[in-house]
């Protein structure tokens, strides 16, 4: 039976960031400027109406941010609105990518391990900030979880312990 994708209820580091750098740079940021995962971000809250693009003069483009996204910045980010979903294959990665250790001793995974279907899902959760990159001493690069990628999983592997426990306690009946 395939899961329901995870109602994510906190901003991406990604989306944090690129909020306070448009709050840093006045209110606007030029589009034509922005980073590839800056994009990404920029889409996910334009999604969910916190963010907005405007032409500047002629030829131009740049993005603000909306009252609503304003507000929820001074808000501290704190918001029951579901900002994202996390789909299975994105669960799956990353449960692959946990090894246990949840600071700096973490390596991850080479990029030669991850199965061809979870290298696009791995570069989605770095644009997020969920996951990154880094240089091994052998030269490969490796994905491991960032705190922020380790925090989704605990909220993922919680809500999975509780609804396996509803189901076992639905098993079991009503006590006698």
């Amino acid at each position: 039976m395939k899961r329901k994708p995870f109602p994510w209820r906190k901003f991406t580091p990604s989306q944090i960031d690129l909020m306070e750098r448009i709050a840093v740079a006045g209110g606007t940021l030029p589009y034509d400027k922005l980073e590839y995962c800056d994009v990404v971000a920029f889409e996910e809250l334009r999604k969910l109406k916190l963010a907005d693009m405007r032409p500047k003069g002629r030829s131009k483009l740049e993005i603000v941010l909306t009252a609503k996204g304003s507000q929820l910045r001074r808000d501290a980010y704190r918001t029951e609105q579901i900002i994202v979903r996390v789909t299975e294959p994105q669960i799956e990665l990353l449960r692959y990518l946990d090894d246990g250790h949840p600071h700096e001793d973490s390596v991850g995974r080479t990029v030669h391990e991850l199965p061809g279907m979870m290298l696009d899902v791995c570069r989605r959760m770095s644009l997020r900030g969920w996951v990154e990159w880094h240089g091994g001493w052998d030269g490969l690069r490796w994905a491991r979880l960032t705190p922020a990628g380790r925090e989704v999983l605990a909220a993922v592997d919680a809500m999975d312990d509780a609804v396996t426990q509803m189901a076992v306690a639905q098993r079991r009946g009503p006590l006698q």
